[in-house]
């Protein structure tokens, strides 16, 4: 006996050993960062790449640990040399990557950094003339942190635009107008339809098998299918009126070769984008070029399971969503973004998870695919009949959909929420309880092997999607999703009277790229018997769906400014 105590001890003594030295190593990032970016603002000559180096290593010790006891601190730094780089350089490409780390710090942690990111997010929102959403802000910080030195230098420049909303004056805080430098990015080449006869053209490893487009008028998702990962660089080619070019996206996907299936030019005419082409653009380089006609923002990031590329495209900027609704004083008078901006939520898309070829969790006899179609057509029912809402679900039969397709579908269709229903598994038998989840990096093992579950994906793929959250963490609502997710949770919890678990984070894919605030319902798990059971019954079902029926119109009470 001793000597299994002793080994016991020896583990927990190695495994605390480690934990500090990573948590020194960490710290020793920190302050190692901070004196770079010393360093590059008192060098008389740098780029703005520099600081983007600079920037990555703070969000890196995030990343790493948002546990950690520096990771605010960290995030804060991160959109600080940002902000840094755009005094210097004055490209507003900064200025949305500071607000992007701003705005993930004020929504997860309630530290003086956090308070003071809402001031920063202001002030950004102030220097690019959204003055509403400056507003929101300011008003965040005042009712987050009352008596805070954040909120009462939030309250005077409330003031400040409280006179620009009355006398229409335009607002200077401290800071230039300056138009943003251009960035040149080396041109595109057009390339002949010489091989189009072949089955498979280039020479590379990767085969791309197929694109895919998912379009409306101001947004478009472009997916490419391969048969394994690829490397890939994205570029931003502006327009160029003396030749009579539009701006043009493109990526270079490497070591690849083309199905001889897929037409060189793909044409869209939506208003958005004019058309896909692609073309061999070097020995196993495949270059996909979208023409556009009035983009303002993307984001590229890639999938797996299967592997593929997919491409947002919108023709609104993430922040500008004023045209959405009038703004009124009463509006901007609330504290949630929504009536800061004049909107009502109007529209909301129902998701029931897997499908089709997909059972999702397979437990009891009982298929997650069928009990969550179930609950999701209850919840439809109930919206339909009980308010003058639009609803929509991604699927209603049984049916595969590709889980960016899911949300493809929400965007389309403008949706002010997003809601995925599903049901959990686990190893242990007796796990039990309702969690309820959004988007975001995170180093909670068990949240991480719920996502890899409903991803269907590896911890490699996992790691990959957490080190790219970073550049579609603004599109995602994080706020506005952890304050629905909160309410769902609360009420499926209250309705089913099942242990709550909480509202967690992690990167799940059929929430990627939302431009709404969506969450992720898991009702229970499936591997418990005892909920199984229940499970099976349609009167149960019904309860989780008025749970989350009953959360959803929560939220919207406050969403809509009427609490």
């Amino acid at each position: 006996m001793w000597f299994y105590k002793s080994k016991l001890f020896v583990f927990l003594f190695l495994l605390l050993s480690f934990g500090i030295s990573v948590q020194a190593s960490l710290k020793a990032d920190y302050f190692a960062a901070k004196k770079d970016l010393q360093t590059i603002e008192n060098a008389p000559k740098v780029s703005r790449a520099s600081y983007s180096t600079v920037a990555e290593r703070f969000y890196n010790i995030y990343s790493k640990d948002p546990k950690f006891w520096l990771a605010d601190d960290s995030l804060y730094m991160c959109g600080k040399t940002y902000l840094k780089s755009y005094w210097r350089f004055k490209n507003n490409n900064d200025l949305k990557n500071a607000l992007k780390y701003y705005r993930l710090l004020g929504a997860n942690y309630d530290s003086k950094w956090a308070a003071d990111s809402y001031l920063k997010s202001a002030y950004i929102y102030t220097v690019l003339s959204d003055y509403v959403s400056a507003k929101y802000m300011l008003e965040r910080v005042i009712n987050r942190f009352p008596g805070s030195y954040s909120a009462s230098e939030a309250e005077k420049r409330l003031a400040e635009i409280e006179k620009k909303f009355s006398d229409d004056q335009k607002i200077e805080i401290n800071f230039s107008k300056d138009d943003p430098k251009d960035e040149i990015v080396s041109k595109v080449v057009r390339q002949s339809d010489d091989d189009s006869n072949y089955s498979v053209i280039g020479s590379g490893k990767v085969l791309i098998k197929n694109i895919r487009y998912f379009s409306s008028q101001d947004y478009t998702r472009v997916v490419i299918d391969l048969n394994s990962d690829a490397k890939f660089e994205k570029h931003w080619l502006k327009a160029d009126p003396k030749h009579g070019k539009p701006p043009r996206l493109f990526l270079d996907i490497f070591n690849s070769k083309v199905s001889g299936e897929i037409s060189k030019r793909i044409n869209i005419e939506d208003g958005l984008l004019d058309a896909i082409r692609w073309g061999i653009f070097k020995k196993g380089v495949t270059r996909v070029v979208l023409d556009s006609e009035n983009v303002e923002d993307f984001t590229v990031f890639s999938l797996s399971n299967p592997d593929r590329i997919v491409i947002d495209v919108s023709s609104a900027k993430l922040a500008d969503k004023s045209s959405r609704g009038e703004i009124s004083d009463s509006d901007v008078s609330s504290d949630t973004f929504a009536s800061v901006l004049g909107l009502k939520v109007r529209t909301i898309v129902i998701d029931p998870g897997h499908g089709g070829k997909d059972p999702g969790a397979v437990h009891n006899g009982i298929n997650e695919k069928d009990v969550v179609l179930n609950v999701g057509k209850y919840l439809r029912k109930m919206i339909k009949d009980r308010t003058d809402l639009s609803v929509y679900m991604t699927r209603d039969t049984d049916i595969f959909l590709p889980l960016e397709e899911r949300t493809a579908f929400a965007n389309k269709k403008k949706a002010d929420i997003f809601v995925s229903i599903h049901v959990n598994a686990a190893r242990n038998r007796n796990a039990r309880g309702v969690e309820t989840y959004v988007l975001n990096v995170t180093d909670d093992k068990k949240a991480l092997e719920v996502a890899a579950l409903e991803n269907k994906a590896t911890k490699k793929s996992l790691s990959d999607l957490q080190g790219i959250l970073k550049d579609i963490m603004l599109n995602s609502k994080l706020e506005e999703s952890l304050i629905l997710a909160q309410s769902v949770q609360d009420n499926v919890v209250a309705k089913t009277k099942k242990r709550s678990l909480g509202v967690k984070q992690a990167p799940f894919y059929v929430l990627v790229g939302a431009q709404m605030p969506s969450i992720l319902v898991e009702a229970g798990f499936l591997s418990n018997s005892s909920f199984a059971q229940r499970v099976k019954q349609s009167s149960y079902q019904k309860e989780i769906a008025e749970g989350i029926y009953e959360g959803i119109m929560r939220y919207i009470e406050k969403y809509n400014g009427k609490n």
